[in-house]
Order: C-alpha cells, then sequence, then structure tokens
C-alpha cells in the first residue's frame, strides 16, 4: 500500500492513516472485496507502530468500509454500495490536448484485438496450445535450480540477452533448423513482434520500401507502417510467394516472407523460389526476413531448410519464438542476424 506524504498532513498518526486509506476506497483503488496490507506490514511501510495502524483498520471496521476476521486480512466491505467507482475529476483544469507523434498517430487508429468469451461457441483464434502440453515440472525444477545459484552481485546483462540461452539457442538452432551461427549472432527479444519492430527501426527509414506476402502476417506489415515504410504486397500461391515478381521492385530495403509454412494460407516456398528469393536479395542489397514461426510442427516431412541455411551472402535474418513449441506467455522470442549486424 502506498499513502503519499500529503496524506499525512494533519491529525494523528492513525487518523490521516485511516484518512488516506478511506480516500482510495472511495476513489476505487481498492474495491469491494479486495484485502489490504497486514498491519505489521503496513505499520513496517509507514514507519509506524503495528497499533498505530490497528486502531485505524478498526475505524474504518467501523465505519463499514472494511470487514475483519480473526486470522485474516482485512478486506474491503463487500456490502459497499456507493457511487463510488466512477471517479471524477474536481475543478476546471483543462485536459492535455494529445499530441502524438506520427508512429503514434498511425498506431493509433489500428483496432486491438477483440476480448475473448469465456465460452465460445467457436474458437478461431490460431496459436494457443493446451496447458496440459506445457513441462511444469521440468520447468519448475529448471526454475528452482536457476534461483539457487549463487552470485557474486546482481548487474545488467549483456543487451542480446543471457549468454548461456543463446548458446543453448544456438545449439537448438543448428539441430532442428540447420541454422548455423555463433552465439554473438542471436539477439534475445520479448517475441517475435518485438523482433519485427526492432528489424524495422533499424533497416527502414520512413519512405523505404518493403516487400511482403499477400495475404500475410497482418501486424507484420502494420509494423512497417507504423514507421512510414511503403509496403509493397506479392501475391502467394501454393509454392509461397511468387517470386518472379520481385524483378519489377526496385529499391526494395526488406523482403519479409514466411517460407517454411506461409502464413496464413500454409504453402510452403519452393526451393528454387527460394534461390530466386536469394538471389534477387544478393542483387538488390536488400535484408530478407525470415519468419520462421512454426517450422517445427511436421507431420508428414521433415522440417523445411531455413533461408538461412542457403543463405551465402549474409542477408538473411531469422526470426523464431518458443511460442508454439512452450508458451506465448513466456514472451521470448529470438533474431539470427547477419555478422555486421551483430
Amino acid at each position: 500500500m502506498t499513502l503519499s506524504p500529503s496524506e499525512f498532513r494533519r491529525g494523528s498518526k492513525s487518523r490521516r492513516i485511516c484518512d488516506a486509506i478511506r480516500d482510495q476506497i472511495i476513489a476505487g483503488v481498492y474495491r469491494p472485496g479486495a484485502s489490504l496490507t497486514s498491519s505489521r506490514s503496513l505499520g513496517a511501510e509507514l514507519g509506524v507502530s503495528r497499533s498505530t495502524v490497528t486502531v485505524a483498520y478498526e475505524q474504518l471496521v467501523a465505519e463499514g468500509y472494511l470487514e475483519a476476521k480473526q486470522g485474516r486480512l482485512p478486506r474491503v466491505s463487500t456490502s459497499l454500495r456507493l457511487p463510488l467507482w466512477q471517479f471524477q475529476a474536481t475543478g476546471n483544469t483543462a485536459k492535455t490536448a494529445l499530441r502524438l507523434s506520427n508512429y503514434g498517430k498511425q498506431v493509433s487508429f489500428w483496432p486491438l484485438p477483440p476480448k475473448q468469451k469465456k465460452h465460445p461457441i467457436a474458437d478461431f483464434r490460431y496459436g494457443d496450445i493446451r496447458a496440459e502440453d506445457f513441462p511444469l515440472q521440468a520447468w519448475r525444477q529448471a526454475l528452482t535450480t536457476v534461483i539457487h545459484r549463487k552470485q557474486e552481485r546482481f548487474i545488467y546483462g549483456d543487451p542480446k540477452g543471457n549468454l548461456e540461452l543463446r548458446k543453448a539457442l544456438q545449439g537448438y538452432l543448428w539441430r532442428a533448423r540447420g541454422v548455423r551461427c555463433d552465439a554473438e549472432q542471436i539477439i534475445v527479444v520479448n517475441g517475435s513482434q518485438q523482433g519485427l519492430d526492432l528489424c524495422a527501426r533499424l533497416l527502414l527509414n520512413p519512405g523505404d520500401k518493403v516487400v511482403h506476402e499477400e495475404p500475410g502476417y497482418l501486424l507484420a506489415t502494420r509494423t512497417f507502417l507504423a514507421i512510414g515504410a511503403k509496403c509493397i504486397p506479392i501475391g502467394v500461391d501454393r509454392g509461397g510467394m511468387q517470386t518472379s515478381a520481385l524483378n519489377r521492385v526496385k529499391d526494395a530495403r526488406l523482403v519479409y516472407v514466411t517460407p517454411s509454412h506461409q502464413f496464413p494460407l500454409g504453402g510452403v516456398l519452393t526451393a528454387g523460389r527460394r534461390r530466386e528469393l536469394l538471389t534477387w536479395s544478393a542483387r538488390s542489397h536488400a535484408y530478407v526476413l525470415e519468419d520462421d514461426y512454426d517450422s517445427e510442427f511436421r507431420f508428414d516431412t521433415r522440417p523445411m531448410e531455413t533461408l538461412h541455411s542457403l543463405d551465402e551472402t549474409g542477408c538473411v535474418i531469422y526470426l523464431g519464438t518458443v511460442s508454439k513449441t512452450l508458451s506465448m506467455q513466456l514472451r521470448l522470442g529470438y533474431l539470427v542476424v547477419p555478422q555486421q549486424l551483430s
């Protein structure tokens, strides 16, 4: 619980605590049924005795704001029926005009994903995994092991991410996807969306051209549009992006593709088109952003080889995530960038 210095200007300590908590309840900071801090903890936080806080709590119980039972934390009374939870600012203070950058104006027009109902008739969301599939026991053991490691001191880590994690990813990508790289080429990010945003900000200026699949991953396109890039759509078919159309594109700085499992149609970029894409990229001095979002899941064949494993000129940036193999709630993704970008 946080009480500001201005809430302790008049009256006894217990009265000031009482008034401050009452104001927070009326303002909706604490809703009916919400538990408050124990008297011992709040007293230690505020530098007062436990009995001082107890007096304040007892006063609020007497006024009907709190409920208290032996052995339980005090909580806001569930019987409160105040027209309280609509907090209204008082006075004639004018609201500050909303001032956004071009980036902020661009993203403000995009709708947020709709909230999911608890019991939908049909669930059409993609990417969800069952909680039962998460290796909870192994995860708990790994966390316990790391927590018990003694460190000489806590320091800021490498901006690229934890070195042990990057080395583990290096070995995994080599084994599972044929991506051969140094740990220094791996950058850990908070999910694939941050990886997209990082690439967009690093590689593109407003007005630069980005080639993308059509139809394709909408959030990637929006990321490029948000920084002012010009998006050039290229159609797809069962063989993935129709790379022959790239010859009509001039001065593009970046190509975004999902070659192993085209999103959302599911095609696989053919071997010939992969070579054609890489040849065009090298000739045009454009980077290829390879989004390998779910390549681990193959039921009929081995996982397709990556563009990164075919790249001989250092033009491919590989984007991956653990959202499909572990959980999207971990918010963990990674980029494998060419040596000159690392």
